[in-house]
Protein backbone atom coordinates (compact mmCIF):
# COMPACT_ATOMS: atom_id res chain seq x y z
CA UNK A 1 0.00 0.00 0.00
CA UNK A 2 1.21 3.37 -0.67
CA UNK A 3 1.84 5.89 2.04
CA UNK A 4 -0.03 9.17 1.94
CA UNK A 5 2.01 12.19 1.59
CA UNK A 6 0.45 13.81 5.20
CA UNK A 7 1.71 10.30 6.87
CA UNK A 8 5.06 10.96 5.20
CA UNK A 9 4.61 14.33 6.78
CA UNK A 10 4.23 14.06 9.88
CA UNK A 11 7.15 10.87 9.98
CA UNK A 12 9.33 13.51 8.96
CA UNK A 13 8.29 16.28 11.48
CA UNK A 14 8.93 13.67 14.25
CA UNK A 15 12.11 13.06 13.06
CA UNK A 16 13.61 16.13 12.34
CA UNK A 17 11.52 18.63 14.27
CA UNK A 18 10.85 16.20 17.67
CA UNK A 19 14.29 14.28 17.64
CA UNK A 20 12.33 11.10 18.13
CA UNK A 21 13.91 8.14 16.70
CA UNK A 22 13.34 5.22 13.74
CA UNK A 23 12.20 2.72 16.17
CA UNK A 24 9.66 4.71 18.17
CA UNK A 25 8.53 6.62 15.00
CA UNK A 26 7.83 3.02 13.64
CA UNK A 27 6.14 1.64 16.72
CA UNK A 28 4.12 4.74 16.87
CA UNK A 29 2.66 4.72 13.51
CA UNK A 30 2.23 1.44 12.79
CA UNK A 31 4.80 1.23 9.59
CA UNK A 32 8.16 -0.55 8.94
CA UNK A 33 11.57 1.03 10.20
CA UNK A 34 12.51 0.35 6.29
CA UNK A 35 9.56 3.15 5.15
CA UNK A 36 10.41 5.56 8.13
CA UNK A 37 13.98 5.29 6.57
CA UNK A 38 12.84 6.16 3.32
CA UNK A 39 10.48 8.67 4.69
CA UNK A 40 13.48 10.60 6.09
CA UNK A 41 14.75 10.86 2.93
CA UNK A 42 12.21 11.15 0.35
CA UNK A 43 9.58 14.13 1.18
CA UNK A 44 6.81 12.37 -1.49
CA UNK A 45 4.67 11.90 -3.10
CA UNK A 46 5.40 8.44 -3.78
CA UNK A 47 5.05 6.88 -6.89
CA UNK A 48 4.48 2.86 -7.02
CA UNK A 49 7.41 0.39 -7.34
CA UNK A 50 7.83 -2.07 -9.55
CA UNK A 51 7.56 -5.43 -9.12
CA UNK A 52 9.40 -8.17 -9.30
CA UNK A 53 7.87 -10.48 -12.56
CA UNK A 54 5.88 -13.29 -10.75
CA UNK A 55 7.63 -16.71 -12.26
CA UNK A 56 5.11 -18.94 -13.79
CA UNK A 57 6.66 -22.99 -13.50
CA UNK A 58 4.34 -23.83 -16.51
CA UNK A 59 4.58 -20.84 -19.05
CA UNK A 60 7.99 -19.98 -18.44
CA UNK A 61 9.77 -22.32 -20.78
CA UNK A 62 7.34 -21.78 -23.25
CA UNK A 63 8.10 -18.23 -23.00
CA UNK A 64 10.91 -17.79 -25.90
CA UNK A 65 8.36 -20.25 -28.50
CA UNK A 66 6.03 -17.37 -28.03
CA UNK A 67 8.18 -14.69 -28.44
CA UNK A 68 9.42 -16.41 -31.63
CA UNK A 69 6.01 -16.52 -32.80
CA UNK A 70 5.14 -12.95 -32.06
CA UNK A 71 8.20 -12.18 -34.10
CA UNK A 72 7.38 -13.76 -37.10
CA UNK A 73 4.26 -12.41 -36.91
CA UNK A 74 5.65 -9.04 -38.21
CA UNK A 75 5.97 -10.00 -41.55
CA UNK A 76 2.50 -11.98 -41.86
CA UNK A 77 -0.79 -10.63 -43.37
CA UNK A 78 -2.41 -8.62 -40.39
CA UNK A 79 -5.06 -10.98 -40.31
CA UNK A 80 -3.64 -14.29 -40.22
CA UNK A 81 -1.15 -13.40 -37.28
CA UNK A 82 -1.34 -15.19 -33.79
CA UNK A 83 -4.08 -14.73 -31.39
CA UNK A 84 -3.45 -16.01 -27.79
CA UNK A 85 -6.17 -18.81 -28.36
CA UNK A 86 -3.89 -19.82 -31.49
CA UNK A 87 -0.77 -19.80 -29.02
CA UNK A 88 -2.47 -22.14 -26.31
CA UNK A 89 -3.38 -24.35 -29.02
CA UNK A 90 -0.03 -24.98 -30.12
CA UNK A 91 1.30 -24.82 -27.44
CA UNK A 92 -0.66 -27.77 -26.33
CA UNK A 93 -0.88 -29.96 -29.70
CA UNK A 94 3.16 -28.96 -30.10
CA UNK A 95 4.92 -28.68 -27.18
CA UNK A 96 2.25 -31.08 -24.52
CA UNK A 97 1.30 -27.50 -22.82
CA UNK A 98 -0.70 -27.80 -19.31
CA UNK A 99 -1.50 -24.46 -18.46
CA UNK A 100 -4.64 -22.49 -18.47
CA UNK A 101 -5.29 -20.26 -21.88
CA UNK A 102 -6.19 -17.13 -19.52
CA UNK A 103 -2.20 -17.61 -18.32
CA UNK A 104 -1.35 -17.27 -22.08
CA UNK A 105 -3.43 -14.58 -22.93
CA UNK A 106 -2.42 -12.88 -20.09
CA UNK A 107 1.17 -13.35 -20.88
CA UNK A 108 0.80 -12.06 -24.65
CA UNK A 109 -1.04 -8.88 -23.30
CA UNK A 110 2.16 -7.94 -21.48
CA UNK A 111 4.50 -8.89 -23.99
CA UNK A 112 3.25 -8.58 -27.61
CA UNK A 113 5.56 -6.29 -29.35
CA UNK A 114 4.20 -2.71 -29.44
CA UNK A 115 2.38 -1.44 -32.44
CA UNK A 116 1.51 2.44 -34.08
CA UNK A 117 -1.13 1.04 -36.00
CA UNK A 118 -4.29 2.35 -33.85
CA UNK A 119 -2.34 5.85 -32.85
CA UNK A 120 -3.56 9.28 -34.49
CA UNK A 121 -2.83 12.37 -35.68
CA UNK A 122 -4.53 15.52 -34.73
CA UNK A 123 -5.59 17.38 -37.81
CA UNK A 124 -6.63 20.93 -38.48
CA UNK A 125 -8.91 22.10 -40.93
CA UNK A 126 -9.22 25.19 -43.30
CA UNK A 127 -12.29 27.31 -43.77
CA UNK A 128 -14.48 26.10 -46.63
CA UNK A 129 -11.97 23.26 -47.97
CA UNK A 130 -13.58 20.13 -46.80
CA UNK A 131 -16.72 18.08 -46.23
CA UNK A 132 -17.29 15.00 -45.95
CA UNK A 133 -20.35 12.71 -46.50
CA UNK A 134 -21.87 9.26 -45.95
CA UNK A 135 -25.15 7.62 -44.72
CA UNK A 136 -26.74 5.76 -41.57
CA UNK A 137 -29.61 3.91 -40.28
CA UNK A 138 -32.18 5.00 -37.76
CA UNK A 139 -35.74 3.69 -36.69
CA UNK A 140 -38.53 6.23 -37.14
CA UNK A 141 -42.32 6.03 -37.02
CA UNK A 142 -44.01 7.34 -40.13
CA UNK A 143 -47.91 8.01 -40.35
CA UNK A 144 -47.70 5.33 -36.77
CA UNK A 145 -45.37 2.61 -38.45
CA UNK A 146 -42.20 1.99 -37.49
CA UNK A 147 -39.43 1.95 -40.04
CA UNK A 148 -36.11 2.12 -41.25
CA UNK A 149 -34.95 5.11 -43.14
CA UNK A 150 -31.43 5.88 -44.71
CA UNK A 151 -30.23 9.03 -42.78
CA UNK A 152 -27.83 11.45 -45.07
CA UNK A 153 -25.10 12.75 -43.13
CA UNK A 154 -22.95 15.85 -44.63
CA UNK A 155 -20.57 17.99 -42.14
CA UNK A 156 -18.15 20.34 -43.28
CA UNK A 157 -14.80 19.76 -41.90
CA UNK A 158 -14.15 23.36 -40.05
CA UNK A 159 -17.17 24.62 -38.46
CA UNK A 160 -18.70 21.25 -38.20
CA UNK A 161 -22.40 23.10 -39.63
CA UNK A 162 -24.21 19.18 -40.24
CA UNK A 163 -26.69 18.66 -42.67
CA UNK A 164 -29.06 15.53 -42.33
CA UNK A 165 -31.65 14.31 -44.65
CA UNK A 166 -33.78 11.19 -44.76
CA UNK A 167 -34.48 8.71 -47.24
CA UNK A 168 -36.41 5.65 -47.93
CA UNK A 169 -33.41 3.86 -49.63
CA UNK A 170 -29.84 4.89 -50.15
CA UNK A 171 -30.35 5.09 -54.23
CA UNK A 172 -28.27 7.16 -56.77
CA UNK A 173 -30.94 10.04 -56.44
CA UNK A 174 -30.85 10.09 -52.81
CA UNK A 175 -26.86 10.65 -52.99
CA UNK A 176 -27.46 13.60 -55.46
CA UNK A 177 -30.30 15.02 -53.26
CA UNK A 178 -28.46 14.92 -50.37
CA UNK A 179 -25.77 16.39 -51.76
CA UNK A 180 -27.80 19.24 -53.52
CA UNK A 181 -29.04 19.94 -49.77
CA UNK A 182 -26.09 20.32 -48.20
CA UNK A 183 -24.27 22.68 -50.74
CA UNK A 184 -27.69 24.94 -50.33
CA UNK A 185 -27.87 24.90 -46.81
CA UNK A 186 -24.20 25.86 -46.42
CA UNK A 187 -25.01 28.30 -49.04
CA UNK A 188 -21.88 27.37 -51.05
CA UNK A 189 -19.47 24.41 -52.18
CA UNK A 190 -16.45 22.78 -49.98
CA UNK A 191 -12.88 22.46 -52.86
CA UNK A 192 -13.31 18.66 -51.74
CA UNK A 193 -16.12 16.18 -50.65
CA UNK A 194 -14.42 13.22 -48.56
CA UNK A 195 -16.58 10.14 -49.62
CA UNK A 196 -16.62 6.16 -48.83
CA UNK A 197 -16.64 4.07 -52.42
CA UNK A 198 -20.70 3.96 -52.56
CA UNK A 199 -21.58 1.45 -55.28
CA UNK A 200 -24.58 4.34 -56.36
CA UNK A 201 -21.85 7.24 -56.88
CA UNK A 202 -19.75 4.97 -58.73
CA UNK A 203 -17.80 1.49 -59.08
CA UNK A 204 -14.80 0.25 -57.48
CA UNK A 205 -12.27 -0.63 -60.17
CA UNK A 206 -8.71 -2.50 -58.95
CA UNK A 207 -8.91 0.00 -56.00
CA UNK A 208 -9.49 2.63 -57.67
CA UNK A 209 -12.89 4.25 -57.57
CA UNK A 210 -14.37 5.50 -60.76
CA UNK A 211 -17.14 7.60 -60.30
CA UNK A 212 -20.78 7.44 -62.37
CA UNK A 213 -21.85 10.21 -65.24
CA UNK A 214 -24.06 11.26 -62.97
CA UNK A 215 -21.72 12.29 -59.81
CA UNK A 216 -19.07 13.58 -62.33
CA UNK A 217 -22.12 16.14 -63.96
CA UNK A 218 -22.79 16.90 -60.07
CA UNK A 219 -18.96 18.10 -59.66
CA UNK A 220 -18.99 19.67 -63.04
CA UNK A 221 -21.75 21.90 -61.64
CA UNK A 222 -20.73 22.85 -58.54
CA UNK A 223 -17.05 23.09 -59.20
CA UNK A 224 -16.02 20.48 -55.87
CA UNK A 225 -13.01 17.60 -56.12
CA UNK A 226 -13.99 14.13 -54.49
CA UNK A 227 -11.84 11.96 -52.72
CA UNK A 228 -12.64 8.68 -51.71
CA UNK A 229 -11.36 6.82 -48.86
CA UNK A 230 -9.65 3.48 -48.83
CA UNK A 231 -12.16 0.68 -48.75
CA UNK A 232 -12.64 -0.18 -44.73
CA UNK A 233 -10.72 2.76 -43.26
CA UNK A 234 -14.07 4.65 -41.96
CA UNK A 235 -11.47 6.83 -39.94
CA UNK A 236 -10.40 8.82 -43.04
CA UNK A 237 -13.38 10.97 -42.82
CA UNK A 238 -14.24 10.30 -38.57
CA UNK A 239 -15.88 13.47 -38.84
CA UNK A 240 -19.02 12.17 -40.58
CA UNK A 241 -18.44 8.84 -39.16
CA UNK A 242 -18.83 10.49 -35.63
CA UNK A 243 -22.32 12.82 -37.23
CA UNK A 244 -23.97 9.32 -37.47
CA UNK A 245 -23.46 8.20 -33.78
CA UNK A 246 -24.31 11.97 -33.00
CA UNK A 247 -27.57 12.24 -35.39
CA UNK A 248 -28.93 9.11 -33.53
CA UNK A 249 -28.02 10.44 -30.16
CA UNK A 250 -29.02 14.05 -30.37
CA UNK A 251 -32.06 13.92 -33.13
CA UNK A 252 -33.75 11.16 -33.26
CA UNK A 253 -33.84 9.83 -29.27
CA UNK A 254 -36.87 9.71 -28.58
CA UNK A 255 -37.68 8.20 -31.84
CA UNK A 256 -39.48 10.60 -34.16
CA UNK A 257 -43.03 10.06 -34.96
CA UNK A 258 -44.05 12.26 -37.41
CA UNK A 259 -47.05 12.16 -40.00
CA UNK A 260 -44.70 12.00 -43.08
CA UNK A 261 -41.41 12.72 -44.77
CA UNK A 262 -41.52 16.02 -45.09
CA UNK A 263 -42.48 16.25 -41.50
CA UNK A 264 -39.66 14.61 -40.53
CA UNK A 265 -36.96 16.08 -42.85
CA UNK A 266 -38.32 19.68 -41.42
CA UNK A 267 -37.30 18.75 -37.84
CA UNK A 268 -34.04 17.40 -38.76
CA UNK A 269 -33.20 20.97 -40.60
CA UNK A 270 -34.20 22.80 -37.29
CA UNK A 271 -32.97 20.51 -34.67
CA UNK A 272 -29.44 20.67 -37.19
CA UNK A 273 -30.05 24.81 -37.26
CA UNK A 274 -30.10 24.56 -33.66
CA UNK A 275 -26.78 23.34 -33.04
CA UNK A 276 -25.44 26.40 -34.94
CA UNK A 277 -25.52 28.25 -30.99
CA UNK A 278 -23.16 24.69 -29.94
CA UNK A 279 -19.58 24.43 -29.04
CA UNK A 280 -17.96 21.18 -30.14
CA UNK A 281 -15.73 19.48 -27.69
CA UNK A 282 -12.02 20.41 -28.63
CA UNK A 283 -13.44 24.22 -29.70
CA UNK A 284 -13.47 27.32 -28.35
CA UNK A 285 -15.59 28.99 -30.65
CA UNK A 286 -19.66 28.54 -31.17
CA UNK A 287 -20.33 26.24 -34.45
CA UNK A 288 -22.34 29.46 -35.91
CA UNK A 289 -19.02 31.47 -35.32
CA UNK A 290 -16.80 29.17 -37.42
CA UNK A 291 -19.67 28.90 -39.80
CA UNK A 292 -20.05 32.31 -40.46
CA UNK A 293 -15.84 32.75 -40.56
CA UNK A 294 -15.75 30.26 -43.47
CA UNK A 295 -18.86 31.94 -45.28
CA UNK A 296 -16.41 33.61 -47.87
CA UNK A 297 -14.29 30.54 -48.42
CA UNK A 298 -16.57 28.51 -49.82
CA UNK A 299 -17.72 28.79 -53.83
CA UNK A 300 -20.41 29.84 -55.22
CA UNK A 301 -23.91 27.84 -56.23
CA UNK A 302 -24.30 28.02 -59.69
CA UNK A 303 -27.02 30.14 -60.98
CA UNK A 304 -29.02 26.95 -62.25
CA UNK A 305 -29.01 24.22 -59.72
CA UNK A 306 -28.60 20.90 -60.79
CA UNK A 307 -31.51 18.52 -60.49
CA UNK A 308 -30.72 15.66 -58.59
CA UNK A 309 -32.08 13.11 -60.98
CA UNK A 310 -31.40 10.70 -63.29
CA UNK A 311 -32.51 10.30 -66.63
CA UNK A 312 -33.76 6.93 -68.62
CA UNK A 313 -35.69 6.64 -71.86
CA UNK A 314 -38.79 4.42 -71.56
CA UNK A 315 -41.01 3.04 -73.97
CA UNK A 316 -44.83 3.44 -73.08
CA UNK A 317 -46.84 -0.09 -73.59
CA UNK A 318 -49.30 -0.31 -76.58
CA UNK A 319 -52.17 -2.62 -74.37
CA UNK A 320 -51.64 -0.70 -70.94
CA UNK A 321 -50.37 3.00 -70.99
CA UNK A 322 -47.51 2.41 -68.73
CA UNK A 323 -43.79 2.66 -68.40
CA UNK A 324 -41.23 0.45 -66.36
CA UNK A 325 -38.06 1.57 -63.87
CA UNK A 326 -36.77 -0.73 -61.52
CA UNK A 327 -39.03 -3.22 -62.63
CA UNK A 328 -42.15 -0.98 -61.63
CA UNK A 329 -44.71 0.30 -63.83
CA UNK A 330 -45.80 3.69 -63.85
CA UNK A 331 -48.68 4.79 -65.57
CA UNK A 332 -49.10 7.47 -68.22
CA UNK A 333 -51.93 9.45 -69.97
CA UNK A 334 -53.46 7.11 -72.28
CA UNK A 335 -53.09 9.05 -75.42
CA UNK A 336 -48.94 8.39 -75.19
CA UNK A 337 -49.22 4.68 -76.01
CA UNK A 338 -46.49 3.32 -77.87
CA UNK A 339 -44.27 6.50 -78.19
CA UNK A 340 -41.11 6.60 -76.86
CA UNK A 341 -40.48 9.44 -73.67
CA UNK A 342 -37.98 9.94 -70.82
CA UNK A 343 -38.12 9.31 -67.38
CA UNK A 344 -36.91 11.16 -64.24
CA UNK A 345 -35.60 9.46 -61.42
CA UNK A 346 -35.72 11.53 -57.95
CA UNK A 347 -35.27 9.99 -54.48
CA UNK A 348 -38.78 9.86 -54.12
CA UNK A 349 -40.47 10.29 -56.88
CA UNK A 350 -40.15 9.75 -60.52
CA UNK A 351 -41.43 12.32 -63.45
CA UNK A 352 -42.59 11.35 -67.10
CA UNK A 353 -41.50 13.63 -69.70
CA UNK A 354 -41.88 14.88 -73.20
CA UNK A 355 -39.12 16.86 -74.58
CA UNK A 356 -41.03 19.92 -73.73
CA UNK A 357 -43.66 18.49 -70.40
CA UNK A 358 -43.81 16.82 -67.72
CA UNK A 359 -46.85 14.15 -68.27
CA UNK A 360 -46.84 12.51 -65.44
CA UNK A 361 -45.43 12.04 -61.98
CA UNK A 362 -45.60 9.83 -59.26
CA UNK A 363 -44.07 8.29 -55.68
CA UNK A 364 -41.25 6.15 -56.67
CA UNK A 365 -41.66 2.59 -54.57
CA UNK A 366 -38.99 -0.06 -55.53
CA UNK A 367 -39.80 -2.57 -57.86
CA UNK A 368 -41.01 -5.54 -58.67
CA UNK A 369 -44.81 -4.63 -57.88
CA UNK A 370 -48.22 -4.12 -59.10
CA UNK A 371 -48.50 -0.89 -61.50
CA UNK A 372 -48.66 2.21 -59.90
CA UNK A 373 -51.51 4.28 -61.37
CA UNK A 374 -53.16 7.79 -62.51
CA UNK A 375 -56.79 7.22 -62.57
CA UNK A 376 -56.68 10.48 -64.79
CA UNK A 377 -54.55 8.66 -67.11
CA UNK A 378 -57.34 5.77 -67.80
CA UNK A 379 -60.44 8.11 -67.96
CA UNK A 380 -60.59 7.85 -71.57
CA UNK A 381 -60.45 3.95 -71.33
CA UNK A 382 -62.58 3.84 -68.78
CA UNK A 383 -65.32 5.87 -70.18
CA UNK A 384 -65.17 3.25 -72.99
CA UNK A 385 -65.59 0.46 -70.99
CA UNK A 386 -67.54 1.93 -67.62
CA UNK A 387 -68.28 -2.02 -66.77
CA UNK A 388 -64.70 -2.54 -65.76
CA UNK A 389 -64.95 0.14 -63.02
CA UNK A 390 -65.33 -1.72 -60.03
CA UNK A 391 -62.06 -4.19 -60.59
CA UNK A 392 -59.79 -1.23 -62.32
CA UNK A 393 -56.78 -0.96 -60.17
CA UNK A 394 -56.44 2.86 -61.19
CA UNK A 395 -60.04 3.29 -59.75
CA UNK A 396 -59.19 1.34 -56.18
CA UNK A 397 -55.80 3.60 -56.08
CA UNK A 398 -57.13 6.62 -56.80
CA UNK A 399 -57.82 9.14 -54.16
CA UNK A 400 -60.88 11.60 -54.69
CA UNK A 401 -62.03 13.87 -52.91
CA UNK A 402 -64.80 13.89 -50.09
CA UNK A 403 -67.29 15.44 -52.28
CA UNK A 404 -66.63 13.87 -55.01
CA UNK A 405 -67.20 9.99 -53.36
CA UNK A 406 -69.92 11.24 -52.13
CA UNK A 407 -71.01 11.79 -55.01
CA UNK A 408 -70.45 8.56 -56.54
CA UNK A 409 -72.00 6.80 -53.76
CA UNK A 410 -75.23 9.13 -54.55
CA UNK A 411 -74.90 7.54 -57.83
CA UNK A 412 -74.63 4.52 -56.97
CA UNK A 413 -77.82 4.21 -54.41
CA UNK A 414 -79.66 6.46 -56.68
CA UNK A 415 -79.31 3.61 -59.83
CA UNK A 416 -79.38 0.61 -57.42
CA UNK A 417 -78.16 -2.83 -59.08
CA UNK A 418 -77.71 -0.95 -62.45
CA UNK A 419 -74.43 -0.15 -61.03
CA UNK A 420 -73.35 0.14 -64.84
CA UNK A 421 -75.11 2.97 -65.34
CA UNK A 422 -74.25 4.90 -62.08
CA UNK A 423 -70.45 4.59 -63.20
CA UNK A 424 -71.02 5.70 -66.86
CA UNK A 425 -72.52 8.93 -65.23
CA UNK A 426 -69.99 9.30 -62.75
CA UNK A 427 -67.01 8.95 -65.71
CA UNK A 428 -68.55 11.40 -67.90
CA UNK A 429 -68.57 13.96 -64.47
CA UNK A 430 -64.91 13.20 -63.94
CA UNK A 431 -64.50 14.15 -68.04
CA UNK A 432 -66.03 17.45 -67.40
CA UNK A 433 -63.13 17.83 -65.22
CA UNK A 434 -60.11 17.86 -67.67
CA UNK A 435 -61.97 21.37 -69.32
CA UNK A 436 -62.18 23.35 -65.94
CA UNK A 437 -60.38 24.17 -62.85
CA UNK A 438 -59.86 21.17 -60.55
CA UNK A 439 -61.26 23.38 -57.24
CA UNK A 440 -64.05 24.36 -59.49
CA UNK A 441 -64.96 21.43 -60.65
CA UNK A 442 -64.53 20.01 -56.75
CA UNK A 443 -67.11 22.62 -55.87
CA UNK A 444 -69.77 22.15 -58.49
CA UNK A 445 -69.41 18.30 -57.56
CA UNK A 446 -70.61 19.28 -53.97
CA UNK A 447 -72.89 21.83 -55.36
CA UNK A 448 -75.01 19.42 -57.48
CA UNK A 449 -74.97 16.90 -54.57
CA UNK A 450 -76.36 19.43 -52.33
CA UNK A 451 -78.93 20.07 -55.03
CA UNK A 452 -79.65 16.60 -54.99
CA UNK A 453 -78.90 16.70 -58.92
CA UNK A 454 -75.42 14.78 -58.79
CA UNK A 455 -76.26 14.03 -62.56
CA UNK A 456 -73.58 15.12 -65.69
CA UNK A 457 -76.69 17.39 -65.85
CA UNK A 458 -76.50 18.70 -62.85
CA UNK A 459 -73.05 19.57 -62.65
CA UNK A 460 -72.84 20.99 -65.73
CA UNK A 461 -75.20 23.62 -65.07
CA UNK A 462 -73.20 24.11 -61.59
CA UNK A 463 -70.09 24.58 -63.60
CA UNK A 464 -71.96 27.28 -65.19
CA UNK A 465 -73.45 29.11 -62.24
CA UNK A 466 -77.12 28.45 -62.93
CA UNK A 467 -80.07 25.99 -61.75
CA UNK A 468 -80.73 22.69 -63.60
CA UNK A 469 -83.67 23.84 -65.77
CA UNK A 470 -87.09 21.69 -65.72
CA UNK A 471 -87.46 19.28 -68.35
CA UNK A 472 -89.56 21.23 -71.43
CA UNK A 473 -92.78 20.11 -71.58
CA UNK A 474 -94.32 19.14 -75.30
CA UNK A 475 -94.78 21.85 -78.16
CA UNK A 476 -98.44 22.08 -79.31
CA UNK A 477 -98.35 23.68 -82.98
CA UNK A 478 -100.57 27.15 -83.49
CA UNK A 479 -103.14 25.61 -85.37
CA UNK A 480 -103.82 22.94 -82.71
CA UNK A 481 -104.01 25.66 -79.79
CA UNK A 482 -107.67 26.80 -80.06
CA UNK A 483 -108.88 23.10 -80.20
CA UNK A 484 -110.93 22.18 -77.48
CA UNK A 485 -111.79 18.24 -76.32
CA UNK A 486 -114.53 18.11 -73.96
CA UNK A 487 -113.20 16.15 -70.83
CA UNK A 488 -114.34 12.50 -71.12
CA UNK A 489 -116.97 10.63 -68.91
CA UNK A 490 -115.22 8.07 -66.59
CA UNK A 491 -118.96 6.78 -65.75
CA UNK A 492 -119.17 5.40 -69.46
CA UNK A 493 -117.59 2.15 -69.08
CA UNK A 494 -119.31 1.38 -65.70
CA UNK A 495 -122.90 1.83 -67.80
CA UNK A 496 -121.12 -0.33 -70.35
CA UNK A 497 -120.00 -2.80 -68.11
CA UNK A 498 -123.94 -2.84 -66.50
CA UNK A 499 -125.56 -3.33 -70.14
CA UNK A 500 -123.50 -6.25 -71.02
CA UNK A 501 -125.71 -9.59 -70.98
Amino acid sequence: MTTKVAEIERIRWAYHREGAGIRAIARAFGVSRKTVRRAVLDPGPWGSRPGQPRPSPVLDPGAPVIRGWLAADQGAPRKQRHTATRIHQRLVAEYGFTGAESSVRRWVRQHRPPTTRALTVPLVHDPGVDAQFDFGEATVRIGGVAQRVQLFCARLAYSTRDVLVAFPRQVREAWLEGIVTAFTVWDGVPQRGWFDNPSQLGRLRAGTFVPGEAFLALQSAYGFRAHHGTPGQGHEKGLVEGLVGYGWRTYLVPVPDVPDWAALNADLARRTAADLAVCRQGQVDLVGTRFAAEQGRRGPLPATPLLPCTRHPVLVGRLQPHVRFERRPYSVPAGYAGQRLTLWAFATWVEVWTPTACVARHERRPGPGEPITDFWHYLPILARKPGAFDQALPVRQAQFPPEVTALLAALETAHGSDRRSAHREFLAICTLARDHDPLRWRAACATALARGTGTVAGVRAALAGRPLAAAPGPVVPSRLATVTVAAGDPGQYARLLAAAP
